[in-house]
């Protein structure tokens, strides 16, 4: 049986964030046939062209100065080169014999919707972001309905009250991984990592972590990743405060490590304190793949991951963190058994395999619809 060619759309040409590491694990299952779009030469497409899989180049013009949040001014004036693209990836498709566009963004599934006017096309569009405006939140929800189907990472990703008959929430998967060994020394080595903005929450956690040292608790936190450029005062800002809050000797910011196992090195916990709804981190997926004790905040998809005290520790203000952490500080044993039902928890639900066959599935009802 031959296997389901499949177009995937990327609105960028380089690894952004969590998103692009998703795509490429969607391009790695063996069960299709991938093909890639992305608006420019760049890392993504020496990485897919590595791996054996066809690139096309589709200019997406001033598609890709939309920038959220999102308004619908911004979406009229990018109208024309939006329709340019989607002709571009409508012709591709018919010379290659592609019958599916699986699109990563909300920029490429303005694009692919209208690629699919006039042409047997079916568009899955993979949400991987929560709507936080009521604009967003409109467009979210047109584009489910323009959509064959609508893959949302984790249940606060969709737009609706409920669930849409096209819609299916798949989340993101991982290769099972080595546990790490856990063994606290005297300091608790607390990792934050990924881009740093103010929606992640450091700046909070500078404050908890504070508190922590003066109740007693020893420890160290660990800064890797790079400040977002769409906020350039923030980083003055989180400098400042860790000088107010004479934090010096206990904060280190390492920068951007470009090692998904080498980032979590070191660490005795990971903590994601998210200001805003997280859709479903990969900081917090990858440390439980590892056997890493996660703290987090209750918002969007991290519910569906952490489960608190089973598979992690789940917190909404300093008490519940300075409490947290000291559990990891003294109660080794009962750390471990956490780490273990996070491994546990991520091979049964979030594994790789479980995604490919997923997806796999998806295009297989479009395909026998089609037929």
């Amino acid at each position: 049986m031959d296997k389901i060619k499949v177009l995937y759309v990327s609105p960028v040409s380089f690894f952004k964030g969590g998103a692009e590491r998703s795509l490429f694990d969607l391009l790695s299952n063996e069960k299709i046939s991938p093909y890639l779009a992305v608006p420019a030469e760049g890392e993504l497409a020496v990485k897919a062209r590595a791996m054996g899989i066809p690139v096309t180049v589709v200019t997406l013009g001033s598609v890709e100065k939309i920038r959220r949040p999102f308004t619908f001014s911004s979406a009229v004036l990018a109208m024309s080169d939006a329709w340019k693209a989607g002709r571009q990836l409508r012709a591709f498709c018919a010379e290659n014999s592609i019958g599916i566009l699986h699109t990563n963004g909300l920029k490429a599934h303005s694009v692919a919707a209208l690629a699919r006017l006039g042409s047997p096309l079916k568009v899955v569009m993979h949400f991987r972001d929560i709507a936080y405006t009521w604009q967003e939140k409109l467009v979210w929800r047109l584009q489910t309905l323009l959509a064959a189907r609508a893959v949302f990472v984790s249940g606060a990703c969709c737009p609706f009250p409920s669930l849409p008959k096209n819609g299916r929430v798949i989340p993101n998967g991982v290769d099972p991984k080595p546990p790490v060994e856990l063994k606290v020394a005297d300091t608790v080595r607390i990792g934050f990592i990924g881009r740093i903005h103010p929606h992640k929450g450091l700046h909070t956690l500078l404050d908890w972590v504070k508190l922590a040292h003066d109740r007693g608790t020893p420890v160290r936190l660990i800064v890797r990743g790079t400040f977002s450029t769409e906020l350039p005062g923030y980083e003055s800002e989180i400098k400042s405060k860790v000088e107010a809050l004479d934090l010096n000797d206990i904060v280190e910011f390492q920068g951007f490590i470009n090692d998904p196992n080498g980032v979590y090195k070191d660490l005795d916990v990971v903590c994601a304190p998210a200001q805003a709804p997280e859709p479903f981190a990969r900081t917090i997926l990858e440390p439980m793949n590892m056997g890493l004790p996660v703290i987090a905040t209750p918002t969007g998809g991290t519910t569906e991951m952490v489960i608190h005290n089973v598979t992690g520790f789940l917190v909404q203000a300093a008490d519940d963190f300075c409490a947290a952490v000291s559990k990891i500080h003294l109660d080794a044993a009962g750390t471990v058994k956490v780490a273990e039902e996070a491994r546990n928890h991520v091979r049964t639900h979030f594994s790789k395999e479980r995604l490919h066959s997923s997806v796999h599935s998806l295009y297989s009802e479009l395909t026998a619809n089609a037929a």
